[in-house]
């Protein structure tokens, strides 16, 4: 094709067709013909040429328009201009409009030739026949030589082009190459179509690996978002992902645990190689994280990841510290502080002493210990310290030491492994000092508290650890302890009741609560406050006091605090039938007369006593019926009539 013959051929029909004479395709291809013929119809003129060239702006969009197409065929353009054009020739890459985006050749080459240069328009309607515009117009490879060129300028040269498309077939552009027309070789186009194709590969490569990027920054975003830690390990136990979470709580750079054995996190008690061997999966197993400078307690769970084959391939360990576990478990359980300091009603000088020690309590870590009679609000206490101090994110636990049972006073406390005893809960289970590690356990009549769990509790608050029933290994935890009684420990100390270190371990803030009445001017306040909190509870807005009734409540001596207060209060809501509460909706109890027929009469009498007046009342004085009612035996009735002075007006015996 390419012989002296053939060009003179070409060359004359090239000359016929510009003067308008018939030009037949035995002597020209056809798909040339063609291609002059819509040259001709564009109005490309065939002898003189300008540049069409866009700005560099222009130049600048188009670039990033076909940065997929550049980024894949940048490196291959490189090493074919450097493996086999050298100084023989031109390569350039063109976008699917014909402007030239990028170009190598050496200086002669790319001085004397038009089209290699940036920004060149070398479209079929621009520059008519050509190599880059022709390839371009026919969407398949093509090469044009010497006089098959439509501009007279290009005769010199020949070009071998080949389209590129991306993977879904759309076009993106064009590589062609471009030599002097006399060193043309038939190979040329096949290797331009060899590139054009590597080319196609490396854009689907690339887009594979741009999606495989997605994919991955989504996980990562997803790893992020979990508030829990997480770890990745493959078959060998080493830590190919970890999340943000999870750093944070270690400590420690990404660098420093990628790659790394997970066994160096976790010394024991996770085998990585017999989890992938029997693909066993593992739920909220406990486990101790051995860190720099400290230990970490986590619920550990995993799942595994298996390739195409079904086989694992990658173990995810979630992991949450058991300290988030536990303030989780207390915030649903409610073991939370609900009062404050604002909360406490009073104004006396005695009472506003006590806020004042609280105030202060809160602002020291020592321990702490409330006395005082019972139902003077030494609970509230606690928990308005905890409040005001710097744990008051943390657990709040409440322990009333008189109602745990003798025998589970230690697994109560501290916890126990799985299998210490029998009817232990599979996987063990926290105790309340765990349970409120990071913040305050109250420990409520802690007087209550037998010797052997005396020991354990001054263990623990000496050595900062407890020891789980069952275990060996102690667990560090920082708790701050409130304990409140209404006895008298320094005398139980002196009966051997109560052990002496321990006693001054506890005792070293003590805040005795004043009784109602050693704060008799704070009486009014308090029955307003609480009348107005049980008139809400009960919806009985209306209700009032009459001045009677008031001064009865404010005499008598309240010998069961706050407590008994409350009591009297919320029972005379009840059953008081009028707007304003009067002396009659009172336990007869109140009265001057009653307080001073039985001066000695403590609050649990005072109740039982008014339990049986109530109960004749409503059975119209009738014994036996009283008797039932209250479930107790006639005589016994009548023993408790005689004994608070309690007259049966219907005159039965």
């Amino acid at each position: 094709m390419f012989d002296k013959l053939n060009r003179k051929d070409i060359k004359e029909s090239w000359l016929d067709f510009q003067n308008n004479k018939p030009v037949g395709t035995d002597r020209v291809r056809k798909v040339i013909l063609d291609s002059w013929k819509r040259s001709r119809q564009y109005g490309v003129n065939a002898l003189h040429q300008n540049k069409q060239l866009c700005s560099p702006e222009e130049l600048k969009k188009r670039q990033a328009k076909s940065i997929i197409l550049l980024n894949a065929a940048q490196g291959y353009l490189e090493d074919l201009f450097s493996k086999f054009l050298s100084s023989q020739g031109v390569v350039v890459l063109s976008d699917t409009e014909g402007t030239i985006i990028f170009a190598l050749g050496d200086e002669k080459t790319m001085r004397e030739t038009t089209a290699p240069e940036f920004a060149h328009d070398c479209s079929e309607e621009t520059m008519g026949t050509n190599g880059v515009g022709t390839c371009l117009a026919l969407r398949k490879p093509f090469l044009i030589w010497a006089e098959e060129h439509y501009y007279q300028g290009n005769h010199i040269w020949y070009c071998s082009s080949a389209p590129i498309f991306d993977p879904a077939g759309k076009m993106l552009g064009c590589l062609n190459v471009t030599g002097k027309s006399q060193s043309v070789h038939a190979h040329t186009l096949g290797m331009v179509l060899g590139i054009a194709n590597a080319i196609e590969r490396q854009i689907k490569i690339n887009q594979i690996m741009d999606e495989n990027q997605k994919v991955i920054r989504k996980q990562e975003v997803i790893l992020n978002l979990i508030t829990d830690g997480v770890l990745i390990v493959d078959p060998a136990g080493k830590v190919t992902e970890i999340n943000q979470y999870a750093l944070q709580m270690f400590g420690m750079a990404k660098n420093e645990i990628i790659n790394q054995s997970v066994a160096k996190l976790i010394p024991s008690g996770l085998d990585i190689e017999d989890i992938f061997t029997k693909q066993r999966m593992l739920k909220n197993i406990e486990i101790d994280f051995a860190l720099p400078g400290k230990d970490l307690s986590c619920s550990v769970s995993t799942a595994i990841i298996r390739n195409e084959k079904a086989l694992p391939e990658s173990l995810i360990l979630t992991f949450t510290p058991s300290k988030n576990i536990h303030a989780l478990v207390n915030q649903v359980t409610g073991s939370v502080a609900r009062y404050t300091f604002e909360q406490m009603t009073g104004r006396s000088s005695v009472f506003q002493e006590v806020i004042r020690q609280g105030k202060l309590a809160a602002l020291a870590s020592s321990n702490v210990l409330i006395t005082g009679e019972s139902g003077t609000g030494k609970e509230l206490m606690a928990h308005a310290i905890h409040n005001a101090s710097n744990r008051f994110h943390k657990p709040f636990i409440s322990v009333n030491c008189g109602a745990l049972p003798r025998e589970l006073i230690v697994s109560e406390l501290f916890g126990y492994e799985e299998g210490s005893f029998t009817g232990a809960k599979k996987g063990g289970n926290p105790g309340k000092f765990e349970l409120a590690d990071g913040g305050t356990i109250f420990l409520d009549e802690i007087g209550e508290l037998p010797l052997d769990g005396q020991v354990t509790l001054l263990r623990i608050i000496q050595e900062k650890v407890v020891n789980r029933l069952g275990s060996s290994k102690p667990k560090p935890i920082d708790v701050r302890v409130i304990a409140a009684t209404n006895r008298n420990l320094a005398e139980e100390v002196l009966n051997k009741n109560f052990r002496q270190d321990l006693f001054y371990r506890l005792n070293v803030l003590t805040i005795n609560m004043p009784s109602l009445r050693d704060r008799k001017e704070d009486l009014e306040i308090l029955i307003n406050s609480t009348m107005d909190r049980i008139k809400n509870q009960t919806n009985k807005s209306y209700l009032t006091i009459d001045r009677q009734a008031m001064n009865v409540l404010k005499k008598y001596d309240w010998p069961g605090n706050i407590r008994e207060l409350e009591n009297v209060l919320e029972r005379a809501v009840n059953i008081c039938e009028d707007l304003v509460i009067k002396c009659s909706d009172l336990p007869n109890h109140l009265t001057a007369e009653s307080v001073k027929a039985a001066p000695d009469i403590t609050y649990i009498e005072q109740t039982e006593k008014t339990l049986i007046m109530e109960t004749l009342r409503e059975t119209h004085g009738n014994i036996k019926q009283t008797a039932e009612k209250l479930g107790i035996a006639r005589n016994t009735v009548y023993r408790k009539m005689k004994r608070y002075n309690i007259a049966n007006n219907s005159g039965e015996l």
